[in-house]
């Protein structure tokens, strides 16, 4: 079977390079062969020759994903890696901006090419912003990522016009938003070739708070969502067209002290509900750290090279705000001021930056929590090899915002366990790593979250708000939606993939 898949004009090479083998979950799979397809074509014929001997198939992107999406599990990879090119820019009559491209390429580097490119009359960009840049739009739109921004500009789901994708079978399915709709729960979809795919979307209640755990369904939805936020389960993603957004006049970016975590809650109630009074500037992000999280933040400063200000007693956690300004009308940053002062807040305690330079450092202060908590780890697995940290990636509705966090600090209090909260506190989606010394206190972590998941369920949030289920949470997809709904997803499945060829093992084992 191998040698026939390595054949001379086959796209699949083998031995499979190690670091194709892992991504960022720090998992490690195993797989017989790999294909770097460079074309819509070439990526058809190289699913069409998996699926003649009978080969699961991994797709892969960047491999930045922490939910072990792309780590093989036998069988063959699909490295979109190569499938990196910019492929066209439009505009419609009403000078709305769409840009064309492969889903290798990384957001990194579509940011730079928006940013080069002189063609549209006016600057562009798109929103979606995890933190880690080097992730592809194929997968963050696999995945539905989102990031910081998304509290103003919703996750990647919201900014896709259309999808090319590649069938199990090899088959071409083109999608355009607006063009084929479910009726109800039954939907009729006609592939390129005109082959018909029809069946029934599960009736699933989604969450009401930001979500990335499994299909999203809606009764009469718009078909092109289905595959958005769908692993690469359904279809593998070939071609994306961008829906682009016109660049803010600037950016403000505010840095905030406070002395409890309840003043920074209150404040962050207080710019939601005062936000829009300074339309159309756009209150775009919030992010909170607590008091670990600063710890680590000054004891990565050497490293990092962020020029934080020497730590007052008082400073135990903090607020990051961003605003899309439409002018250089000083409304928004006047209001944050206030609202900041009525919350315990002060000026000494607050750092503004509206220029490139001081914004990156506002930036690196958010991404080097991850980072030190990586680093902490690694070094403690040299004393337990199979030590990981526990991050959750729960969300809930505003109403539940101060009952999760007061849950999280009971718990991690009564555990003795250390740990560090930071994150997208302007969704309600804030991560808790836990910090674990040894093994016991990892399986003392791992109760903690499935039990924050049953809550967090319970009060109508999500068990995953941005990184996708994979292959590590798939048992927390069962908490939410229950056996008879993961199974009729796996009906779902069976209409577009009858042979579970393509990624299977995330989101729910085969039967």
């Amino acid at each position: 079977m191998l040698t026939a898949m390595l054949s001379h004009d086959s796209l699949f090479t083998a031995p499979v390079p190690t670091d194709f083998l892992r991504d960022e979950s720090r998992k490690t799979g195993t797989a017989e062969a790999i294909a770097f397809p460079q074309s819509v074509g070439e990526l058809a014929a190289a699913v069409r020759a998996a699926a003649a001997c009978g080969e699961p198939l991994t797709i892969q992107g960047a491999r930045t994903g922490i939910s072990a999406g792309a780590v093989p599990e036998g069988g063959m990879i699909v490295s979109l890696s190569k499938m990196d090119r910019l492929l066209g820019f439009r505009t419609d009559a009403h000078g709305q901006a769409f840009l064309r491209v492969q889903p290798g390429i990384s957001l990194a580097a579509l940011r730079r090419s928006l940013a080069a490119d002189s063609r549209c009359p006016f600057p562009v960009f798109f929103p979606p912003d995890p933190t880690e840049t080097s992730a592809s739009l194929g997968g963050m739109a696999a995945c539905n990522s989102s990031g910081a921004c998304s509290y103003a500009y919703g996750a990647t789901r919201d900014h896709i016009e259309a999808l090319t994708l590649v069938l199990a079978d090899g088959d071409i399915l083109t999608l355009r938003r607006g063009q084929v709709f479910a009726s109800d729960h039954h939907f009729l979809i006609a592939t390129d070739s005109g082959r018909v795919i029809e069946g029934e979307l599960p009736h699933l209640k989604m969450p009401s708070a930001k979500s990335a755990a499994g299909y999203w369904i809606k009764p009469d939805m718009d078909m092109l969502d289905l595959f958005i936020g769908s692993e690469g389960t359904l279809a593998i993603i070939a071609e994306l067209e961008l829906r682009l957004r016109p660049k803010p006049f600037a950016t403000l970016g505010v840095l905030c002290y406070f002395d409890t975590e309840d003043q920074a809650l209150t404040c962050v109630e207080s710019l939601r509900a005062n936000a829009s009074s300074v339309r159309p500037h756009i209150l775009a992000a919030m992010e909170y750290f607590d008091a670990g999280s600063l710890r680590l933040i000054r004891g990565s400063a050497s490293s990092t090279g962020l020029l934080l200000p020497h730590p007052e007693p008082h400073w135990n956690v903090a607020l990051y705000i961003e605003w899309a300004l439409a002018s250089d009308a000083p409304e928004p940053a006047d209001l944050t001021c206030r609202l900041l002062a009525e919350c315990g807040g002060h000026a000494d305690d607050t750092w503004l930056a509206a220029n490139a330079p001081s914004l990156e450092k506002l930036k690196a202060f958010r991404h080097a929590v991850p980072e030190q908590v990586n680093a902490l780890i690694a070094e403690r697995k040299r004393a337990y090899p199979s030590l990981t940290k526990l991050g959750t990636d729960l969300s809930v509705p505003d109403d539940k915002l101060k009952p999760i966090l007061r849950l999280y600090r009971n718990d991690l209090n009564t555990a003795g366990l250390e740990h560090v909260i930071f994150g997208h506190i302007g969704n309600n989606h804030v991560h808790v790593n836990i910090l674990p010394r040894d093994m016991e206190e990892y399986a003392t972590g791992k109760r903690l979250y499935r039990k924050w998941a049953e809550q967090v369920v319970a009060w109508g949030g999500s068990v995953s708000a941005e990184h996708g289920i994979g292959r590590l949470k798939k048992d927390l997809l069962a908490i939410m939606y229950g056996a008879d709904a993961i199974d009729a997803m796996r009906q779902l499945k069976a209409r577009f993939d009858p042979a579970c060829q393509l990624n299977p093992g995330r989101l729910f084992d085969a039967r």
